[in-house]
């Protein structure tokens, strides 16, 4: 049985909702299931001091994958982010590395390109974005990356930039349950995916 982590982010700044909240919510209620893996879901703070422990505890569960979701106000689909910067910046928070020591990014080599084109196909706009910002979402992305390297694994974390849920009751409805699609699709990609790399955690 393999494990897999998503997070998303709670509200912050200006924003009453964070879309990927209520994307990972109504898919943890919502969602059908799988007989290969199953998955733990967490709610992360817009905080640099408390997200980062908060992640590094969430990952000596030794996951098999990690995805990690957050909103964008400059989309209209959703984002599979390629690189995580060895950055960080936001409102209060002077530009510094996130790991003094590390690399400059870290570059996924997982088959994005496809995924999007599989995704698109099921009527779920998505592309390939280079990097995923300089915020707690690109942090996020960067520190799952490197607990991953840590236990001699690579391509093991992916960051999904969702767009903001806005308009009437029912508009928003239907936002959330395209991203609950997405997440449902995107997963089964991740678990045949692995299937193909190396056994499930023991």
């Amino acid at each position: 049985m393999r494990r897999i982590l998503l997070t998303a982010f709670e509200p912050f700044l200006e924003y009453p909702t964070n879309a990927s909240q209520l994307i990972l919510q109504h898919w943890e209620q919502d969602h059908p299931g799988s007989p290969s893996s199953e998955f733990t879901t967490e709610i992360l703070p817009v905080d640099y001091e408390l997200a980062e422990p908060r992640i590094q505890e969430l990952h000596e569960s030794t996951f098999d994958f990690a995805i990690h979701l957050g909103q964008s106000p400059r989309i209209d689909r959703f984002n599979l982010e390629m690189v995580a910067l060895n950055l960080k910046s936001g409102p209060n928070t002077p530009i510094a590395k996130l790991n003094g020591r590390g690399p400059a990014a870290y570059t996924s080599q997982l088959p994005l390109e496809s995924w999007c084109e599989e995704l698109c196909q099921h009527d779920i706009p998505s592309d390939v974005s280079f990097h995923a910002g300089t915020y707690l979402c690109n942090a996020a992305y960067f520190w799952s990356t490197e607990v991953f390297l840590q236990r001699g694994i690579e391509n093991r974390s992916l960051f999904v930039h969702v767009p903001l849920i806005t308009g009437e009751d029912a508009e928003q409805e239907m936002a959330i349950r395209r991203g609950s699609r997405m997440l449902t699709r995107l997963i089964r990609l991740i678990e045949g995916h692995l299937a193909q790399d190396q056994p499930p955690t023991a």
